[in-house]
């Protein structure tokens, strides 16, 4: 589910490219790639619905402040999930999400903070 969390970017802030791209999460020593086709990248906000059936999720308090956008994400189901999430486009081929959550599953309460880091390979094969 944290992955799927892409902040939404409106007209005002830049736009990235459709083509693959590489997400390196914090912590993590793998990298995951993706091919971000032309028609998910007219609003990224499309990258972040990617949820699965049973999810509830919804965004809320919205703001933009040049190239960041910062916004709440809040899910009772299939877990307790709340996240302030900051996105910064470096540009058409970078862009970070930044989660600072709060996660309830199994009777156990987790808060941390999560940063992707997305840069593009080129394009898709």
């Amino acid at each position: 589910m944290l992955l799927a969390l892409a902040a939404p970017v409106s007209a005002q802030t830049p736009q990235i490219r459709p083509g693959l791209w590489e997400i390196t999460i914090s912590g993590l020593p793998q990298k995951q790639t993706t091919c971000f086709t032309p028609e998910m990248v007219k609003d990224v906000k499309n990258l972040s619905q990617q949820q699965t059936p049973d999810s509830d999720c919804k965004s809320s308090g919205e703001s933009v402040s040049g190239n960041t956008r910062t916004f709440n994400v809040s899910c009772t189901k299939p877990n307790k999930y709340d996240a302030k999430v900051t996105t910064t486009i470096n540009g058409p081929d970078n862009f970070t999400v930044v989660q600072d959550y709060a996660v309830e599953a199994g009777g156990k309460a987790q808060q941390g903070k999560l940063t992707l880091s997305y840069r593009r390979l080129g394009d898709c094969k």
